[in-house]
């Protein structure tokens, strides 16, 4: 929260003379002139595009017959909207610290992002309306991407929420109280660890570039991390219907078996590794 690419920089460059050498790999979100990745500024956003494009999928609608309201609209939340714009989703909603607006015959993210560098933000669009917070929450689109703070779904306004699909693009913006609530309501919610993960995906990236010293094309960039969050969708998806669990507890059923499975081929003694029992109730 509150860094950028400079920022980065910075931090990168006093660990390379604590170190007495040039350490790229050391941080990541760098400029790109400094070791940076291709497709990291937008990776995040990407990453709930794709999650967000796969429960439509999964839900057999079509990304034209979409709607979407986005919370937030910093880097998270801006690139969330103009790429899930791009997949023909109907943009209805955005928001910012200072307010939120809506229409119902759609926003384009790229002129409001265009108001927001003249504006400093998203209130007064041309063509829009003003709405709270608690209104944006509660519209009935069939994409809700919270992309702004943690614990922005709760118990007192879970009820209210009427999205087909939440895409966690926040970390922490649900929770638990009013998971069970939105479980209860039949809603799809695709968790943070999940959603947002394309942003770690892509520090990733950027961590194996910079200690191979070899770089890839934005396309690579943007194919690889596509193909991996694709990969991850399904895998929890298909772990939710197996066990007829949500998508948060099917994504902790994923790590936990990984982490199991990779413990038992190096041979940890029993004595030694934690023992548990994967119970579903």
């Amino acid at each position: 929260m509150n860094t950028n690419a400079q920022i980065m920089g910075w931090m990168m460059d006093e660990y390379s003379k604590l170190k007495g050498q040039y350490e790229p790999g050391f941080i990541t979100g760098k400029p790109i002139c400094i070791g940076g990745s291709l497709g990291r500024t937008a990776a995040t956003g990407r990453g709930v595009m794709v999650a967000a494009g796969e429960a439509i999928k999964a839900m057999g609608i079509k990304p034209e017959e979409a709607t979407c309201a986005v919370q937030g609209f910093g880097n998270v939340g801006s690139w969330t909207a103009k790429l899930i714009h791009d997949l023909g989703v109907k943009i209805v909603a955005l928001s910012d610290v200072y307010g939120a607006i809506m229409n119902e015959d759609g926003l384009d993210p790229y002129e409001v992002e265009k108001h927001v560098q003249a504006t400093g933000s998203v209130v007064n669009f041309p063509g829009s309306k003003a709405i709270s917070n608690a209104d944006l929450l509660a519209m009935e689109v069939t994409v809700l991407a919270p992309c702004a703070m943690e614990l922005q779904i709760t118990k007192d306004n879970a009820a209210d929420v009427k999205a087909k699909i939440i895409v966690e693009g926040a970390n922490g913006p649900t929770t638990p109280e009013a998971d069970e609530i939105l479980d209860k309501k039949g809603i799809l919610v695709v968790p943070d660890i999940l959603a947002n993960g394309g942003g770690v995906t892509v520090s990733y990236f950027e961590w194996v570039q910079c200690l191979y010293r070899y770089f890839w094309t934005e396309e690579e960039v943007i194919d690889k991390q596509t193909q991996l969050m694709i990969g991850a969708f399904k895998q929890v998806y298909d772990t939710a219907k197996k066990y007829e669990v949500n998508m948060r507890t099917a994504a902790y059923i994923v790590a936990l078996n990984r982490l199991d499975e990779a413990m038992k081929f190096r041979g940890a003694y029993s004595e030694a590794r934690i023992d548990y029992k994967l119970t579903v109730k």
